[in-house]
């Protein structure tokens, strides 16, 4: 039986727009084995295009999610933005071979192992070096904070702008 993979609060790094992207991805996962695993309906569990479709669409949002990630470290100045450059683009390649394996076994139906491979895909990355870049993220927070309290509107809107990720 298909476990759906719920957004659990204490994976939350405290910034609300990666949060908010991360639970649409686990969402968006949750999403697939609903539609395409063992207990889905005929009509759309066997349906290999589909399915095939669905993971690359999932895959390409976790690409974006990459890119606006990136941007997020190269505004706060984040130290290790090459090693979580590296991992992300090592992660895609691992994703595209999984499909090309996928899609070459004909797989119809999202069983339990290809979930699962899916669920640690995304949460191991999310509960790994995302923790790592949240807690230099909170470091920076604190700093601008303080110099907010130290110089007033513009360095706070400044901070708000980082805070949303722009």
């Amino acid at each position: 039986m298909t476990r759906l993979l719920t957004w659990h609060d204490e994976w939350s790094l405290n910034i609300d727009v990666l949060d908010a992207e991360h639970q649409g991805l686990i969402e968006h996962l949750a999403d697939i084995c609903r539609r395409f695993g063992p207990e889905a309906s005929p009509r759309r569990s066997g349906d290999a295009f589909a399915l095939i479709d669905a993971l690359t669409d999932l895959g390409e949002a976790v690409r974006e999610h990459f890119k606006r990630e990136e941007e997020l470290m190269q505004a706060v100045g984040y130290d290790d933005i090459a090693d979580h450059r590296t991992e992300h683009a090592l992660l895609m390649a691992e994703y595209a071979d999984q499909l090309r394996h996928w899609r070459a076994e004909g797989m119809n139906v999202f069983g339990e192992d290809a979930q699962e491979d899916a669920r640690d895909w995304i949460l191991d990355h999310i509960l790994g070096a995302d923790r790592d870049f949240a807690k230099a993220f909170h470091e920076v927070d604190d700093r601008l904070t303080s110099t907010v309290d130290r110089y007033g509107i513009a360095a706070r809107a400044r901070l708000n702008a980082v805070r949303r990720g722009l």
